[in-house]
């Protein structure tokens, strides 16, 4: 118990691919266009309604945006903790059992905006693996392989 205890929480960024973010952001426009266009070309429309359907909108906008761009990954003393706008999951280290190159990147839980993958699998919770792109590959496979030392690596290639 000693050694976790000297364990520091550490963040990693996540790597980005612009291609991707520019897919979500048109995505994030479309849906846009899509509830307001028809709304403001009827001319039955009231303050109340313009108000109501902008409000949705910009909900949706911003909902969106922050799954798109609020995800985080921290190494904690006790798991690691992966954060997608706002869900949030804790898997812990006792938990992790092997990291590997994500072979399928679009099926499964993923909090990625790249293409280069890295798939931690582990034994509790509702899925298996989750699917992760930190900015340091090599650094977050060292800093897991610290806090689990029974990690199976591979492949990663």
């Amino acid at each position: 118990m000693a050694a976790r205890a000297e364990l520091q929480t550490v963040r990693f960024r996540v790597k980005r691919d612009g291609r991707l973010e520019a897919g979500g952001l048109l995505v994030i426009g479309l849906l846009d266009l899509v509830i307001l266009l028809p709304h403001f070309r009827s001319e039955d429309a009231t303050l109340f309604s313009d108000v109501t359907v902008i409000g949705i909108a910009l909900g949706l906008t911003l909902l969106m945006g922050w799954l798109l761009f609020g995800i985080s990954y921290v190494m904690d003393p006790e798991g690691l903790i992966v954060t997608v706008g706002p869900f949030r999951s804790k898997i812990l280290y006792s938990d992790i059992t092997r990291v590997s190159k994500a072979k399928n990147r679009w099926v499964g839980y993923r909090a990625t905006m790249s293409e280069d993958t890295l798939e931690i699998h582990y034994r509790s919770g509702r899925f298996t693996s989750v699917k992760l792109s930190p900015a340091d590959k090599q650094r977050f496979i060292e800093e897991l392989v610290r806090r689990c030392p029974s990690l199976i690596i591979g492949p990663l290639e």
